[in-house]
């Protein structure tokens, strides 16, 4: 895995995974597919995704794979007011209910506090009023699963979202098949070191997205000619994300490995307090 010293990656330690796929216990074979969503049966349950980390809001309803309902927006102050009502409606236009859902997913951070907090107590409040299952996603995590939706296996995602004061929370992934990823250890960092974190990765496909403005997106582009910077369309949250990063996650539990909704806790990072490595996805284990 790789080492963060300073908020920076160690460029000497960048190799994770194996060209050929590898999988979570770092084993690999040539020639082995990695499992995909469409090896996996979902079914036709209902879940409800959360994401209020910052100001950007969104509430997506899933049934199995497919996306029934989403709404996504941007609130002068933390995205997290509003939650119940918006679910509320998004399962009315199609019939259902709240009483309906059988799990929920939220985005843990990092983020905004406040914003954080309002999603979480909300996806608790449901998931112990309707005995469902909760599972939290970490928001960089839920960004790298949207920018790499169209990523081939060896490809690198730098997810980015605002820690205030000039920082920058940086979630470093590889993509290690479809809809499988390694995440690096989160990190906050500069906009001086986030640009020698990109410049440092060897492999030649790398996208950058998330809360990006113009200059940063200037500079990362001067730092690293040749990558992809999403725009801010591309980069803007989905709660959709989260409920398919959630889902994968359900999908590799047993209901005996499924705890409390009291066990989901809210992620905050800071220069001092990186995060760990993880593994999502299909055929991914934490």
């Amino acid at each position: 895995m790789s080492s963060i010293s300073d908020g920076q990656l160690n460029p000497e330690s960048m190799e994770i995974g194996s060209k050929h796929g590898a999988n979570s216990s770092g084993d690999s074979s040539v020639g082995e597919r990695n499992a995909g969503w469409w090896d996996d049966d979902a079914g036709s349950d209902l879940l409800l995704a959360i994401d209020s980390s910052s100001r950007t809001g969104s509430l997506a309803v899933l049934r199995g794979h497919y996306v029934l309902a989403e709404a996504s927006w941007t609130a002068t102050g933390p995205g997290g007011a509003l939650h119940l009502g918006y679910a509320e409606l998004l399962l009315q236009s199609h019939g259902y209910r709240v009483a309906d859902l059988k799990a929920v997913a939220v985005a843990i951070g990092p983020g905004s506090f406040t914003g954080i907090r309002a999603g979480l107590s909300l996806g608790q409040g449901l998931s112990s009023a309707l005995d469902v299952p909760l599972v939290g996603i970490s928001t960089l995590e839920a960004l790298a699963w949207q920018l790499g939706c169209t990523a081939k296996s060896g490809d690198f995602i730098c997810a980015v979202v605002s820690a205030g004061r000039g920082l920058i929370h940086l979630g470093l992934s590889e993509v290690t098949g479809s809809g499988s990823f390694v995440h690096r250890p989160p990190s906050t960092v500069t906009a001086d070191e986030l640009c020698a974190s990109v410049a440092a990765i060897p492999n030649e496909c790398v996208i950058v997205g998330g809360e990006i403005e113009p200059d940063l997106a200037r500079q990362i582009v001067a730092a690293r000619p040749g990558l992809t910077v999403a725009n801010p369309v591309t980069g803007q949250r989905r709660a959709a994300y989260v409920a398919m990063a959630g889902l994968a996650l359900l999908r590799s539990r047993s209901e005996a490995e499924n705890p409390g909704p009291e066990s989901v806790q809210p992620v905050y990072l800071n220069r001092e307090n990186p995060g760990r490595a993880t593994t999502s996805g299909w055929s991914g284990e934490r």
